[in-house]
């Protein structure tokens, strides 16, 4: 009982902290939008609360837009590595994950997956660099089955733990060439 009492005390000391921040932030957001909306004569400026409104839920957009593309420039590579298996995991959302490894044997530690994954960023990069937009389809589908050599531009952290939180790397073109009979692995 007394367990359920102090974590009850803490639960309510962390709403009233949360509440108190959003309040100020709330207040401070009510006044902006008098001051933007309202013209001298303290009357209501349509034009000005619909451009308040837009604004009001553009800035989200962009602000995620913006850290997103910092993290593109943090984590941007361009490797070869060996790629054997693609599928779409989440047909809803079409997103799709792709196998492989850095060296043509496959081991625990070489091992690679990628995602690919549409998203407004994905649509402007694919613009920029190929003139259209980007098809996660298109691209899942370029890895053949089997063993491939394969260029791949991506982006994103890969570390064994952000797999435990579904963080993988976002693959944003892949272009594979398939491996000659000479640099075929030998079946042991």
């Amino acid at each position: 009982m007394q367990q359920l009492r102090n974590f009850l005390q803490k639960l309510i000391a962390l709403v009233q902290y949360v509440s108190c921040k959003l309040s100020i932030v709330l207040g401070w957001y009510k006044k902006l939008w008098v001051r933007y909306t309202y013209n001298k004569y303290d009357e209501f400026v349509y034009k000005r609360g619909i451009l308040m409104l837009l604004g009001t839920l553009l800035v989200p957009f962009l602000l995620y837009f913006i850290l997103l593309l910092g993290y593109y420039f943090a984590t941007y590579k361009q490797e070869v590595v060996y790629l054997n298996h693609s599928e779409e995991i989440y047909p809803d959302d079409n997103i799709w994950g792709v196998r492989g490894c850095h060296t043509q044997f496959c081991d625990s530690e070489s091992s690679l997956y990628f995602r690919i994954k549409p998203s407004i960023f994905h649509h402007a990069w694919n613009i920029i660099h190929h003139g259209n937009i980007f098809l996660p389809d298109a691209i899942g589908s370029s890895v053949p089955t089997g063993l491939t050599r394969c260029e791949v531009t991506s982006y994103g952290v890969r570390m064994r733990m952000t797999m435990y939180f579904n963080i993988y790397p976002n693959v944003l073109h892949i272009n594979c060439h398939e491996l000659s009979p000479v640099n075929q692995p030998s079946q042991p």
